[in-house]
């Protein structure tokens, strides 16, 4: 018997969102059951009408494990839409079969009415439904039927749709506020090959008492080797003992008691020599980044003009479309390029905004594997309307728009619905931005005088 798609209803608000993991911390598709709210984007999808003629890659499909923002390394990965349903009061028992009947057919029907790919990147739809489903009333806990529709959506094997259980959700939606609250030492850190790297020490934090640095590495928790950033947190009043390495220092020992901590993820600027600006921003997901971005801007400027820009996206995972629009109406005007769905294709127009107004300033661009999502969208429209120059390795490909929706009980789920387009008819899913200045070098192991990326982009402003 054909299942029949679930009839749409839906609000849509346009703001992309993309995500990242932070040290103690951590975007629907129309259908009966849920309304979406937030966005990330692209597809293998070819719209009809099209202003241009777009280069778009096949996509191969693959099984990905992808993490939850709560365990996803500080530059996060969302670009989203957010969709509402009926909640449910959630208690510690297991969801009844109804509601886990309900939630399934919720998840299967968005997906099957919304996704990008027409074809599902090559995944059988349907057939995943009818292996998934019987297994639904065979779960013994709601942990272990939420783990289940996560790994259905997983099938889709686009390194952005996902499942999202309540209690993550409540960790995602703390984030996008950009304010971190937890008992810990008071860092934003990047799990790395080689330790735990410290991006952000929160004032009065116990961090800062210990003189911890951004760029220092955490090697090492109570004598255990890690680079995993969430095991540093813990219950107040207990401690932990740090092995750190500051770039061109030995091993240093480091005993800190944990603390409650509270402190906001800020971009980081400052005028360096020869009147270069840098400005390193580590994630798009907080809600107001863009309005921090433009205060930064606005203080490096208003001593004396800038004769250049340096523009640190280095392990940005994206976040919301309005921070990407409102950090490129600095640099851009006018229509960049295009985002498009099944059914329609939206020209991405760029608003003049507050703060200053610096087209023309040369911009070199600084990325690394990690920039990903609205983030290398950002680089990509910066490097072929505004000559900015980008340093560092060849990006993923990984730029999808995503909806999300709030779905029964809490949960969520996140869904590829957009693709984007350059205004040259570039698609770059699955191909990536290039870089102009090609460096493989690891940069979470030098300190900002010595970083090659930066060493690159000073030379490249200043002419030599």
């Amino acid at each position: 018997m054909p299942i029949l798609r679930y009839p749409i209803r839906f609000i849509m608000v346009c703001i992309g969102v993309c995500a990242f993991g932070i040290t103690g911390c951590t975007p629907q598709l129309p259908i009966v059951f849920g309304n979406p709210q937030t966005e990330i984007g692209q597809s293998v999808h070819t719209p009809t009408a099209l202003p241009f003629t777009p280069t778009v890659p096949t996509p191969t499909p693959t099984v990905l494990v992808i993490p939850t923002p709560t365990s996803s390394p500080f530059p996060i990965t969302p670009t989203v839409a957010i969709a509402t349903a009926t909640p449910l009061v959630l208690t510690p028992t297991l969801l009844s079969q109804e509601d886990r009947q309900h939630l399934f057919d919720e998840v299967w029907s968005i997906v099957y009415e919304r996704y990008l790919y027409d074809d599902f990147r090559g995944v059988d739809w349907y057939g995943v439904r009818s292996e998934f489903a019987p297994q639904i009333a065979l779960t013994t806990s709601n942990e272990e039927f939420y783990a289940l529709l996560s790994t259905m959506v997983q099938r889709l094997g686009d390194q952005h749709s996902r499942f999202l259980a309540p209690g993550a959700v409540e960790d995602e939606n703390a984030l996008t506020s950009g304010v971190k609250f937890n008992v810990g030492i008071g860092v934003v850190s990047l799990p790395t090959a080689h330790g735990v790297l410290i991006r952000q020490i929160f004032p009065n934090s116990p961090a800062a008492q210990a003189d911890l640095r951004p760029r220092d590495r955490i090697v090492a928790v109570d004598g255990v080797t890690t680079n995993v950033s969430n095991i540093i947190a813990g219950p107040e009043g207990t401690q932990v003992r740090l092995s750190v390495i500051r770039p061109g220092e030995d091993v240093r020992e480091v005993l800190l008691t944990r603390q409650p901590v509270e402190g906001r993820i800020t971009p980081v600027a400052q005028r360096l020599d020869g009147d270069i600006g840098y400005l390193a921003v580590s994630t798009l997901w907080v809600n107001d980044m863009h309005e921090q971005v433009s205060g930064a801007l606005t203080d490096l400027v208003v001593e004396r003009p800038l004769r250049g820009l340096i523009l640190d996206l280095r392990s940005n995972p994206g976040g919301w479309r309005t921070v990407l629009s409102g950090i490129l109406s600095h640099f851009v005007r006018g229509e960049v390029g295009a985002f498009f769905d099944q059914d329609q294709v939206m020209p991405f127009l760029i608003e003049p905004g507050s703060g200053p107004d610096l087209h023309g300033l040369p911009i070199a661009v600084l990325v690394d594997r990690g920039t990903s999502s609205y983030a290398e969208l950002l680089a990509a429209i910066l490097q072929t309307e505004a000559n900015a120059v980008v340093i560092g390795l060849p990006l993923n490909g990984n730029v999808e728009t995503i909806y999300a929706y709030d779905l029964t009980g809490g949960a969520r789920l996140w869904v590829a619905q957009e693709g984007f387009l350059l205004r040259n008819g570039v698609n770059l899913e699955g191909q990536g931005v290039q870089p102009d200045i090609l460096i493989d070098l690891d940069w979470t192991r030098y300190s900002q005088e010595t970083d090659p990326h930066i060493v690159a982009a000073l030379r490249y402003l200043n002419g030599y």
